[in-house]
C-alpha cells in the first residue's frame, strides 16, 4: 500500500509538472513565437498591457492555480465556465466511447481467436479493421444519416444534441448511442486485432493444456486463464490510440452538436479565441496523463509481476 501511494503521488507529480510544461509551451507559442497582433492584444489586455513577457507568463499561472483560465472572446465567458459546460457532454462521450470500444474490441477479437481460420474469424476481422480505416467524419454522416431515416419513421429517441444525464438518463441515452459508436469505430479494428494476437498466443501456453486436462470448464479457463493476461498486452493500446480518440471526439462534437470541448475548441481556433485554446490544451493534456495513469494501474491489477515502482 505504502509503494502504491508513493507510485501515485509520483505519477500525479509528474502530471503536474506535464501541465506547467503545456502552458509554458503554448504561451511561448502565441506570445512569443508566432507573432500575431490578436494574440498580443487579447493577452495584453488580460495579463497586463505593456509588461515584459516573463511577467505575463507569471500573472497567468498565479491566476491559473485559482482555477482562472482567462476569458473567452468568442462568448464573453471565463474560459473555466466555458470549459465546464463543456466537459460533461466531452466525458459523457469519451466514457461511453472507451468502453463500448473495448467492449467490441475485445469480444470481437477473442471471438476471432477461438474460431481461427474460420469464416466468423474472417468476418470479424474484416468488419472490424473496416470501420478503422473509414474516416470519422464517414462514419457520423453515416450515422446522421441512420437518424434522419429513424426520424422519418417516427423515432425520435435517437436524436442529435446532448441531455444532461441527470436530467433525463433514457434521453441522454439516447442522444449518445451514435456519438459512441462513431468515436468506438476509430480504435476498435486495433483492439479486435491485438486481442485476438493475444488469446491465441495465450492458447498455446502449456497451462492452458494442462488447465483442460484437469477438466476444468472451458468457461473458467477462458475468463481466469485467458482473458486476464491477454488484456495486460491489449491495455496500453488505450493510452496510445487515446490521442486518435480525443481528435476523433471534437469531429463528432462538432457533426451531433454536443457543445462539449470539441466543439469549444473548434469555435475558439476559428476565432483565434486564445484564452479559450491555452485552456482546452491544458485539459486535454490532463485528461490524457489521467487515463494513462489508470492503464498502468489496471495493467498492475492483472499482472502482479508488474511493479509499479
Amino acid at each position: 500500500m505504502v509503494g502504491f501511494a508513493v507510485f501515485l503521488v509520483r505519477r500525479l507529480l509528474g502530471i503536474a509538472v506535464l501541465v506547467w510544461v503545456t502552458t509554458l509551451v503554448a504561451f511561448g507559442l502565441f506570445r512569443v513565437g508566432v507573432p500575431s497582433q490578436l494574440a498580443d492584444g487579447q493577452i495584453d489586455a488580460q495579463l497586463g498591457r505593456g509588461e515584459p513577457a516573463s511577467w505575463q507568463y507569471i500573472h497567468y499561472l498565479l491566476r491559473l492555480l485559482h482555477g482562472n483560465l482567462g476569458g473567452s472572446i468568442t462568448v464573453g465567458l471565463p474560459v473555466d465556465t466555458v470549459l465546464a459546460r463543456a466537459l460533461p457532454p466531452t466525458l459523457s462521450l469519451m466514457i461511453g466511447g472507451i468502453l463500448l470500444w473495448l467492449l467490441v474490441g475485445v469480444a470481437a477479437g477473442t471471438v476471432s481467436a477461438l474460431r481461427a481460420g474460420s469464416w466468423i474469424d474472417k468476418l470479424l476481422t474484416g468488419a472490424t479493421l473496416t470501420t478503422t480505416i473509414v474516416p470519422t467524419f464517414v462514419v457520423a454522416l453515416l450515422l446522421l444519416a441512420l437518424f434522419s431515416y429513424t426520424a422519418r419513421s417516427g423515432i425520435l429517441w435517437l436524436q442529435p444534441g446532448y441531455v444532461p444525464l441527470t436530467r433525463d438518463p433514457g434521453a441522454w441515452f439516447g442522444r449518445m448511442i451514435l456519438p459512441w459508436i462513431a468515436i468506438a469505430a476509430t480504435q476498435v479494428g486495433v483492439t479486435a486485432r491485438l486481442t485476438r494476437d493475444a488469446v491465441l498466443g495465450v492458447l498455446g501456453e502449456d497451462y492452458i493444456r494442462t488447465a483442460y486436462a484437469k477438466g476444468l470448464p472451458t468457461r473458467r479457463v477462458l475468463w481466469l486463464h485467458v482473458l486476464r493476461p491477454a488484456l495486460v498486452s491489449v491495455l496500453p493500446s488505450i493510452g496510445i490510440g487515446l490521442g486518435t480518440l480525443l481528435g476523433a471526439a471534437a469531429i463528432v462534437d462538432q457533426a451531433f452538436a454536443l457543445d462539449g470541448v470539441g466543439q469549444a475548441l473548434l469555435s475558439a481556433v476559428k476565432y483565434d479565441d486564445i484564452m479559450t485554446i491555452m485552456g482546452t490544451a491544458l485539459i486535454t493534456v490532463a485528461l490524457i496523463s489521467v487515463v494513462n495513469l489508470v492503464v498502468d494501474i489496471g495493467q498492475a491489477a492483472l499482472d502482479p509481476r508488474i511493479d509499479l515502482l
